[in-house]
């Protein structure tokens, strides 16, 4: 191994422990240990600091504060608390029909509107809930991040990792494919966790307007769908999915009487975060480190013309994913991933298993606390609430059941049904 490998491995463990003792050490917020981790690097000549600026991904982080824009915008006319409230209300006291709004209701609006900001949404409510009814807290914030984290896999801009995917892939028309991919499954693994969570819990369960922020989401939507449908049939000017985010943010901020307000309340730190993150992990694979532990590891050949190589393909994609993820957190990990993608020969034709990759390192987050930028948020959240949301080993138990029974109806879909040729 080279110095810089060893240098990379002491930064990586350095950062890993500031996130893992955070509250022993005057509660570091993630993003601050991450930019720390980005700084080392840079100023150990890991990385030049012109290659720092290279690495961080414009198409995300212009794609995030479009949608943190909006979504601001939402939250503050009251409209994301107005749906959830009405969710809530119609399933009323019965707490079998409020595990169905945050696992099922919370997951189908993450994949429209990023499943971070739906974690923050979904946490004062259930605080307010779990002081109303007779339920654990617990029982809704594991809910909250599984449903978050399996609805935001059916669309490329229902989290970060699905964006970098979109974008470093170059699939074709990537709204409509991840739609036609990956919505089945994805619903039907919505309702599959459901039922886990509720034989799993069942103990537990049986005790007892603001028109311009819609108008411009709905817009933004649909310029999603509608740019791809008009390239498909008419071959016009493509605009990519960061495009349209921030178009729609550009709207709103030219309409809205509330723009300092809106721009304040977006949620910067989570776009420090990812700047650096993109810089540490793009760190780790110049110092030589990753592609040294990618040649221990099995790696997926190209292959379009060959079952038998996606069923493979597939595997290794699903299993490297889930376990690397835990490691490295599902984001960074795309970062690096979809570099071992490319360079093995994986190209826009190679579909199922893009989709795949989409799939399991988003599930992924439901195996452990550390697979998911968004568990931490909402533990970090319900702590500063004064409310304790899961502990890992909770999460574990009933996240390896989860994350199991998803990757199998994953696999299923993007190899058998859709990734045969």
């Amino acid at each position: 191994m080279h110095l810089n490998e060893f240098v990379a491995i002491g930064v990586f463990v350095i950062v890993f422990f500031l996130i893992v003792e955070r509250r022993r050490l005057n509660n570091i917020p993630i993003w601050t240990s991450m930019l720390i981790g980005a700084a080392v690097m840079i100023g150990l000549q890991v990385i030049s600091l012109e290659d720092a600026f290279k690495a961080i991904n414009l198409d995300v982080i212009i794609f995030l504060f479009g949608m943190f824009s909006i979504v601001s915008a939402l939250d503050k006319s009251g409209v994301l608390k107005f749906v959830a409230v009405k969710m809530l209300s119609k399933a009323g006291n019965d707490l079998n029909s409020i595990l169905l709004v945050f696992v099922i209701g919370f997951g189908i609006i993450s994949a429209f509107l990023v499943n971070d900001t739906i974690a923050l949404l979904g946490i004062p409510l259930i605080v307010h809930i779990s002081r109303q009814i007779s339920i654990r807290p617990t029982v809704l914030f594991i809910a909250l991040a599984f449903g978050i984290s399996i609805g935001s896999v059916m669309t490329p801009i229902g989290n970060p990792q699905n964006l970098l995917i979109a974008i470093k892939s170059n699939i074709p028309l990537p709204f409509l494919t991840f739609l036609r991919w990956l919505f089945i499954p994805t619903i039907v693994n919505l309702f599959l966790t459901y039922f886990i969570l509720k034989v799993y819990f069942k103990e537990e369960l049986s005790k007892v307007p603001a028109k311009i922020s819609v108008i411009i989401l709905l817009f933004t939507v649909a310029g999603f769908v509608i740019s791809e449908v008009l390239q498909f049939l008419f071959h016009v000017v493509y605009f990519s999915i960061s495009v349209i985010a921030v178009l729609g943010a550009t709207a709103l901020y030219a309409f809205s009487r509330e723009r300092r307000e809106l721009m304040y309340n977006v949620n910067y730190s989570v776009l420090v975060f990812f700047a650096a993150m993109f810089v540490f992990t793009s760190a780790l694979w110049t110092s030589g480190l990753i592609p040294e532990i990618m040649m221990h590891i099995p790696n997926p050949v190209a292959n379009n013309n060959n079952n038998d190589n996606v069923i493979r393909n597939n595997a290794i994609i699903s299993v490297v994913s889930v376990t690397l993820s835990q490691i490295l957190s599902n984001v960074p990990f795309i970062v690096l991933y979809n570099n071992v993608m490319i360079n093995n020969g994986f190209n826009a034709d190679d579909v199922s298993q893009w989709m795949m990759l989409a799939a399991a390192s988003t599930i992924a987050g439901n195996l452990t606390i550390f697979g998911a930028a968004s568990n931490i948020i909402i533990i970090e959240a319900a702590e500063s609430r004064g409310v304790k949301a899961f502990s890992f080993f909770e999460f574990l138990k009933i996240g390896s059941m989860v994350t199991a029974s998803n990757l199998i109806i994953y696999y299923l879909f993007t190899t058998f049904l859709f990734g045969r040729t």
